[in-house]
């Protein structure tokens, strides 16, 4: 989508004003929810399942058009149908195979772009599903996002202790008193409800990657879980940054810009800390060189 700024009869104070302004919201409210939820993902090795319940989402997306629902309604429960069914499988972590994911990723997202494709073509906008549209967020949009990501930092603080014990062990969790197939169910409902609130901004395929990028990121540097969060919410604010900043000049989508901009970040990470580990190398016990 285009910047209005870049468009004729349209000032740069009412972009200032409105449709940037949601556009940033929307952005930091996303990065805000996606730091503890992609750590703890990173950690518990579920990124896989929000690449899975993103492809579904697309089925949710025409479930919900071809009731007459709002499309978080038909993605919501979609995800949750997944999540649920999952929870149900005598045994939890091979339900939660690659292969398993693999085939319900592909099926859910096929069957949602035949049902997509059935609807009138000024119904939809595919593009916008499977990317995102940043820059088209509504203040509904924007208040659907706060109210969900207030109700996921609840849980989070309620909660993160147990969820570090049980992404460090399942054994650890219960000694301390974790039950662990309860936490684990409810962490996985919050990936469906994460899933249905980034697609606005990120779209389906996105979604992921902005969970795990920014995360991967700050694992290079982090010494403790609270400190990956918080580097990992800076790498987020990083690349919502260079992506709104890009896609403003080159005429890009924001969404692939935004992810783009975390690789770019992620390489120079990767780079500084190869530097560094060659010069501990050379130069063992950082002794002065003469």
């Amino acid at each position: 989508m285009t910047f209005p700024g870049n468009l004729p009869g349209i000032s740069m104070t009412d972009w200032l004003d409105d449709f940037l302004l949601r556009s940033v919201l929307a952005g930091l409210i996303m990065v805000t929810i996606a730091a503890p939820m992609g750590c703890l993902m990173v950690w518990q090795r579920l990124a896989f399942l929000s690449d899975t319940l993103g492809h579904a989402a697309v089925l949710g997306v025409g479930l919900g058009l071809m009731l007459q629902l709002a499309p978080i309604v038909g993605v919501l429960a979609v995800a949750l149908l997944i999540v649920f069914s999952l929870s149900r499988v005598s045994s939890f972590n091979s339900a939660l195979s690659e292969t398993t994911l693999a085939i319900i990723s592909h099926t859910g997202l096929a069957g949602g772009i035949i049902l997509v494709g059935l609807l009138p073509a000024q119904t939809v906008n595919l593009e916008a599903i499977l990317f995102g549209d940043l820059l088209a967020t509504t203040p509904a949009d924007l208040l659907s996002m706060l109210v969900t990501t207030v109700v996921l930092l609840i849980l989070l603080a309620h909660h993160w202790r147990g969820f570090v014990a049980l992404s460090v062990s399942r054994e650890i969790a219960q000694a301390e008193g974790v039950e662990v197939r309860k936490l684990q169910f409810l962490m996985y409902a919050m990936i469906a409800l994460l899933v249905a609130v980034m697609m606005q901004v990120m779209g389906v395929l996105l979604i992921a990657a902005m969970l795990v990028i920014p995360t991967t990121s700050a694992r290079l540097f982090s010494r403790g879980p609270e400190q990956m969060v918080a580097l990992s919410a800076l790498y987020g604010l990083g690349a919502l940054a260079g992506g709104i900043t890009s896609s403003y000049h080159f005429d890009w989508q924001t969404g692939p810009a935004i992810v783009v901009s975390a690789s770019a970040l992620l390489l120079l990470t990767l780079a500084v800390t190869r530097v560094q580990n060659s010069n501990r190398v050379s130069n063992p016990g950082n002794l002065p060189r003469p």
